[in-house]
């Protein structure tokens, strides 16, 4: 091949990278990223029923996206007058051929980095702040404008191809209670194809409180137009290296300790959940005065939970500590501050050396 064709070839290509990096940087100069904030925050606010307030925006045409320097999402005001979610910053992925030749913002994908997520559930544990995101009611109350002539019962018409959260730290609390908050760090989140009247798939990883990891996959929605946290869902859950006594969800003053995992899946139609799966603990103790269990121990369980009555069945409840096997039924209710439980553990014919090593958890202590 002629050598000067090639080396025209490489001048044209040259020509054409610099024109795009030129245009890259110029275009910017003529389009005032913050003339969109005012849009932004109002598509936001009416599609979550919430007061969302962005900062101060600014355009990458290389990304092809818009960054706002910090966001802020209204609480539910019957819960709290501080943020629901905060974040340093915002990354809102742009169509940018409508942008830049008619100025139309159309977002594709969002990324809130290093947010601050506050989850409280209710007193009486009917409600959480999130129930409310998307209601019209809730834009009612947080004076923002219902979109057409959508009603109560109504989803928001918004759809976004990917909705991220990064290096997130998540608090979930209960509104009167005096137990400690639990705080979930590195809280990584993605969704694909985000839709409020469609079912769509989702990614989380966390690090749990006191240690332990926590993973989520599966797919949730369509969001209920009514109560947010009663949207179907399906998804199986890791986690890895829970400490029982510091991870909030027991009593400290219970005594129960240990380290465990859980492998299974939840299910949920927005009115009962199903969750099964594989819970191994190790070190177990269960009573104050107790001891560590010289074994682990492996419960393989099944459990129905009305979401409604705040009320759960353990349909299946199987303990196996080495050769020894126990049976465990009954009932719990999470209504109210207190949750309470009515089970009962059933074991027939188990070896003397499996079981020997797992009393000490509830504080008994086999002679020599």
């Amino acid at each position: 091949m002629n050598p000067k064709f090639m080396n025209s070839k490489v001048k044209i290509a040259a020509i054409v990278i610099g024109v795009f990096i030129l245009i890259a940087i110029i275009i910017p100069l003529f389009i005032n990223a913050n003339s969109f904030r005012p849009k932004l925050e109002s598509d936001l606010s009416s599609a979550l029923g919430r007061q969302v307030k962005v900062g101060n925006l600014s355009l990458s045409l290389f990304s092809g996206s818009v960054k706002a320097d910090d966001i802020s999402i209204a609480d539910d005001p019957s819960f709290s007058q501080t943020p629901f979610v905060q974040a340093k910053s915002l990354k809102v992925g742009v169509e940018l051929m409508p942008l830049i030749f008619s100025k139309t913002l159309n977002v594709t994908d969002l990324t809130l980095n290093q947010p601050q997520i506050n989850l409280v559930r209710s007193q009486d544990g009917e409600k959480w702040n999130f129930s409310s995101l998307g209601s019209q009611n809730a834009a009612a109350t947080n004076n923002q404008p219902a979109s057409g002539n959508a009603s109560a019962s109504s989803n928001p018409n918004l759809s976004i191809k990917k909705l991220e959260v990064s290096n997130g730290q998540m608090t979930v609390s209960r509104a009167g209670s005096s137990e400690k908050p639990r705080v979930y760090d590195k809280v990584d989140i993605t969704v694909k194809n985000f839709s409020f009247t469609s079912s769509f798939p989702f990614k989380m990883t966390a690090d749990l409180p006191a240690g332990g990891t926590l993973k989520l996959d599966g797919t949730a929605g369509p969001i209920n137009a009514t109560n947010a946290a009663q949207t179907p869902l399906q998804a199986k859950i890791t986690v890895h290296q829970m400490n029982l006594a510091t991870s909030g969800f027991v009593d400290p003053a219970s005594g129960i300790s240990g380290i465990a995992d859980f492998d299974g899946t939840i299910s949920s139609d927005g009115h009962e959940a199903k969750t099964s799966g594989t819970l191994t603990a190790e070190k177990l103790q269960v009573v104050p005065k107790g001891a560590p269990a010289g074994k682990p121990l492996q419960v393989n369980y099944a459990v129905t939970y009305d979401l409604a009555k705040q009320t759960g069945t353990l349909t299946q409840g199987d303990v196996t500590a080495g050769k020894a096997v126990a049976h465990l039924s009954g009932t719990y209710d999470t209504h109210g501050a207190t949750t309470t439980v009515d089970l009962k553990l059933d074991g027939q014919n188990m070896p003397v050396d499996d079981l020997e090593a797992i009393l000490p958890a509830v504080g008994v202590i086999l002679p020599p």
